[in-house]
């Protein structure tokens, strides 16, 4: 099976927002808040002045220790994490929450993105560099994680937590992992997913320990190190990030003042709230207001004083759990990175952070957008062409690429561009004679004008109507080709996953998928398959 890869620019695929746009480039006011050029020249940047004390290296080892206990792992994982343990080895990191088996394909994309990341770092500075993939095991939205697409259809499990997701135990998983053996369909490696997914997601393993093992399966042979920060030791290093915020409120004032400096340029991402931090007991994680004089823990959690609050923080840090504000300075905190990749959104709120990093005195990595990727095979491509369409005209709006094909396939004139200047012509000579004869019946002749072009747009409008109807046949085939390419109206990446390839083409599918899709060449890449 060949493949043959075409590039496009973000910008030409219209999917990517002016900010996204401007970080790329490295142009505009968002220069400001990005410490680093997002290349290799900003990695050598950031690893110049990236310290990271060897106390904290040691919990960090230690803390990954436990979570390895009792996983078998490869020789290149185990040498990552001997790696670690040595003063100057760095880290580039993704994350994600613990999507059903890898959910969406933009999950695996950003994981290969921090493993070719990682090589490509430890070349340019000559020391160790190691991806992790940090799972966002403390989010608690389980309806964003309980189902994936697997060729065509929707495999859900039905888990339910109130609390941390991450400590959901699989009860009943077993029929999803049962439907999504069947969707992977036949190929060379399907009994091979198939039994990973068995003995992966497993009805007692919890959702945290079966997403280890899995991206453990699919990605250890790459080096790719797991860390789950929900740690009571890496917690404890975070611990004066915590009590900071109690005191202080540093996230809000941080992220206010960035927020003012972006307003008039990009929207904003995320939003800093008084105390950005939730508290964990078992089936909650609920958000921590600051009342006049003491802290409430929303849900009917516990009430502190500030001075019971601080004492809180320093028994039990593993009780309290960053939001999307305070998150990637907890990961900055535990671990010695230079980079993150991430997506459209992730890249938007991470703007919004130089300042917080600053008050915290915490060093901000660089920031990377993740690779997208599609695939179309080469027959809706050729399809698609022979209605003298490009490649480009894929990211167009449907719509209008339907009604550009109906107008020039159509064996009859539909444009009435000609009738409207015409039109002109003949109600600009009416006004003129018009206000010869009496200047206030200018309005009358306009309002007339109006009324015959609209009459007119109508009637524009039903030729091209009638123009689709008679190209049906090649406008089916159009949206047959869209649909591919954008399932239920998205980007593959955002609905598909990725194990029906794997299961077809083969697990080395992920190294193809490596090699093409590179952070540090940021592009679209349209794979176009036979």
């Amino acid at each position: 099976m060949s493949t043959k890869v075409v590039h496009l620019p973000y910008a030409d695929t219209k999917r990517y927002s002016e900010l996204v746009l401007d970080l790329l480039q490295g142009t505009g006011p968002l220069r400001e808040h990005n410490p680093y050029t997002a290349d290799l020249d900003g990695l050598v940047a950031a690893a110049r002045t990236r310290t990271f004390d060897a106390g904290s290296r040691s919990v960090l080892c230690a803390a990954l220790d436990r979570q390895y206990n009792g996983i078998e792992v490869g020789e290149e994982v185990a040498a990552n994490l001997r790696a670690l343990r040595a003063d100057g080895t760095l880290t580039v990191t993704t994350g994600h929450q613990l999507c059903l088996f890898t959910g969406p394909l933009y999950v695996p994309f950003k994981i290969l993105n921090v493993i070719r990341l990682a090589r490509s770092a430890s070349a340019r500075l000559d020391r160790p560099v190691v991806p992790v993939f940090w799972m966002a095991s403390e989010d608690q939205d389980s309806e964003e994680i309980d189902h994936t697409y697997m060729n065509g259809s929707k495999i859900t499990w039905q888990g339910t937590s109130a609390g941390a997701v991450g400590a959901m135990r699989l009860k009943d998983i077993d029929a999803a992992v049962e439907a999504a053996i069947q969707a992977l369909g036949s190929g060379q490696d399907a009994e091979r997913i198939a039994e990973l997914l068995r003995a992966c997601y497993a009805p007692d393993h919890t959702l945290a320990q079966a997403t280890r093992l899995f991206v453990n399966a699919l990605f250890g042979r790459f080096g790719l190190v797991i860390l789950d920060g929900d740690d009571p030791e890496l917690k404890r290093l975070f611990a004066p990030v915590l009590r900071e915020e109690l005191l202080n409120q540093v996230a809000e004032r941080s992220v206010r003042y960035a927020n003012d400096r972006l307003e008039g340029h990009y929207g904003v991402q995320a939003h800093a709230r008084e105390i950005n931090l939730f508290h964990l007991r078992p089936g909650h994680r609920s958000r921590i207001v600051l009342k006049a004089d003491h802290f409430q823990v929303l849900d009917n959690g516990p009430r502190w004083s500030l001075e019971e609050m601080l004492a809180e923080v320093d028994r039990n840090p593993q009780d309290f759990s960053p939001n999307v504000i305070l998150r990637p300075v907890y990961q900055e905190v535990v671990l010695p990175n230079i980079a993150y990749v991430g997506g459209g959104g992730e890249i938007a709120y991470w703007m919004q952070l130089r300042w917080l990093f600053q008050a915290l005195q915490v060093p901000m990595p660089v920031v990377l957008l993740r690779t997208s990727a599609a695939a179309i095979g080469i027959k809706h491509l050729r399809q698609w062409e022979a209605l003298g369409l490009s490649v480009a005209d894929l990211f167009e709006p449907l719509e209008e690429v339907r009604t550009r094909v109906a107008r020039t396939r159509s064996s009859f004139p539909v444009d009435v561009e000609a009738e409207r200047r015409d039109l002109n012509v003949f109600y600009d000579a009416l006004m003129e004679r018009a206000a010869k004869v009496d200047v206030t019946l200018k309005g009358a002749v306009d309002a007339r004008r109006t009324r015959a072009l609209r009459g007119l747009e109508q009637v524009g409008k039903a030729l091209v109507r009638a123009a689709k109807r008679q190209q049906e046949v090649d406008l089916r085939q159009l949206d047959t080709v869209h649909a591919a390419l954008f399932p239920s109206g998205s980007l593959q990446e955002r609905r598909e996953n990725i194990l029906p390839t794997l299961a077809t083409r083969g697990v080395l599918e992920l190294d193809r998928l490596m090699n093409e899709l590179d952070p540090l060449h940021p592009r679209f890449t349209l794979f176009v398959e036979d």
